[in-house]
């Protein structure tokens, strides 16, 4: 007898996801035995889940975290903290050496959950986390271990689904994963399986590229490409980097793509990287780039104010230990559209972000850090350094080195690969849904609320499919228009 399905619903989902993901679950399992939410939700969505599952039972996981009453919350924090002291000693003591902790097994992704969540509580002003912070995230994330044994033990959960993979939300997936829990992850308005090995939203293998490459119509694909040139794609970071007006004449020659430094690069535990995060990597680097002959941009993120970091200050901070820079450096607080970068320079360098894939578009190399959706499908097609030496070598090279060429075939099957991930992969048209980020105000985060309760109507029986499609074992959920070439 199959058994039925207790389902856990958390790892930090907004509200307006919870409306469209239940729908998917739905699909997954019409009647599951349990929903178990990891807090109290509106009474909107509560509603809307009760009418979704009228036979199923739906109740609130007890998490001390989300308590109302301040006095009870504190004191259970306080007792369970003394009666974890030792392992509090244990992982402050593991992460010293947490730079060597990016192969995946249980303990390492409970460091890295603590680090990630430590990052994400600095100010500007910090490029390094306090012990404060360092302590509050390692409470979180030994607190995310026990209350997903909880779920486990006392609701006997077989089903996650999480909204994040990354902060304290990690420690929970990687008790889920040890316990043999199927696990699914959302991220860029897709909801992809994590429950045996690493993956992510926009990385797809080469089995279900090639499929997609033979039902696309390549004009479909330029008449998209084009569409993107002019600041007209389905990704909010395009668009904003592509309408820039141009303010300055003459670009550097190279160019680092910076990424919020505050936000997760632990999405994908990559084992073969050479930086543990975003600080690291970026202060290396300038500290290579003090010996190079040429001039070089820092871009700065094109949304990093709505996610409410403000990097000018940050990279002017981190400038001050390199006062040899002065003169080699120019700080693009985007003064150009993405576009005249990338017609303009010869060398990219990023950590993982989409600038990787299109500057491969324009014929551009890139320097990669860690995985990404060029590598996902051949690592030739990027430059990723195995050693800190070979990172120095790419980044001394003369700037007009054949090696940052890429080659056409390669630069056309990029252009396949940025249509995928951004309108194959993400259902935010068919949801007619708002990228959202931390700093946005709530006006912002109520209209894509109302916007996707509305299309719910349309869209239910689409949402139904995805999920009986995850249930067949599809990696990642697909955009309407696409779904049934798959």
């Amino acid at each position: 007898m199959k058994k039925k399905k207790n389902i856990f619903i958390g790892g930090g989902f907004a509200e307006s996801q919870i409306l469209w993901v239940s729908r998917i679950i739905k699909g997954y399992s019409s009647k599951p035995n349990n929903i178990i939410l990891e807090k109290k939700y509106n009474s909107t969505i509560i509603k809307d889940l009760e009418k979704s599952f009228p036979d199923t039972k739906i109740y609130i996981e007890n998490n001390i975290i989300k308590k109302n009453n301040s006095f009870y919350k504190y004191t259970l924090i306080f007792f369970f903290i003394i009666k974890n002291l030792n392992r509090i000693f244990y992982f402050f003591k593991l992460l010293k050496n947490r730079k060597m902790n990016l192969i995946v097994n249980y303990e390492n992704q409970i460091i890295n959950s603590i680090w990630d969540s430590s990052l994400s509580l600095m100010s500007d002003k910090q490029l390094f986390p306090n012990t404060k912070q360092i302590f509050i995230s390692l409470i979180k994330s030994l607190y995310a271990i026990r209350r997903a044994e909880d779920l486990i033990i006392k609701n006997d959960i077989n089903v996650a689904f999480l909204g994040h993979s990354v902060y304290e939300h990690r420690a929970l997936l990687a008790v889920f994963r040890k316990k043999k829990i199927k696990i699914f992850c959302q991220a860029g308005y897709n909801i992809y399986d994590v429950s045996k090995k690493e993956s992510a939203w926009n990385q797809i293998n080469k089995d279900t590229f090639f499929f997609f490459k033979k039902k696309l119509d390549s004009k479909l694909i330029s008449n998209y490409w084009n569409k993107r040139m002019k600041g007209k794609s389905n990704y909010l970071d395009a668009n904003v980097a592509g309408n820039l007006k141009n303010k300055i004449a003459n670009y550097p020659k190279n160019v680092i793509f910076l990424h919020i430094f505050k936000d997760s690069p632990f999405n994908y535990l990559d084992k073969d990287r050479i930086f543990y995060d975003y600080f690291e990597w970026v202060i290396k680097t300038l500290k290579i780039i003090e010996n190079s002959n040429e001039i070089w941009s820092l871009r700065i993120h094109p949304n990093a104010h709505r996610w409410g970091e403000n990097q000018i200050f940050i990279v002017n901070k981190i400038l001050k230990n390199f006062p040899n820079l002065k003169g080699k450096i120019l700080i693009d607080n985007l003064y150009v559209s993405n576009n005249y970068i990338f017609r303009n320079v010869k060398r990219v360098v990023t950590f993982s972000g989409t600038s990787h894939l299109e500057a491969s578009c324009y014929k551009i190399k890139p320097i990669m850090i860690s995985r990404s959706t060029l590598e996902s499908i051949d690592a030739k097609y990027v430059l990723k350094p195995k050693n800190l030496n070979e990172y120095k070598n790419f980044l001394l090279k003369d700037s007009n080195s054949s090696i940052f060429i890429q080659k056409a075939n390669v630069s056309n099957i990029s252009k396949i690969l940025l249509f995928i991930r951004e309108n194959v992969l993400t259902l935010i048209s068919d949801l007619n849904a708002i990228n959202t980020y931390r700093n946005d105000k709530k006006k912002l985060i109520n209209k894509e609320f109302n916007n996707i309760q509305k299309s719910l109507k349309s869209k239910e029986k689409y949402l139904i499919e995805l999920g009986q499609n995850l249930n067949k074992n599809l990696s990642h959920t697909f955009s309407k228009k696409f779904l049934k070439r798959y």
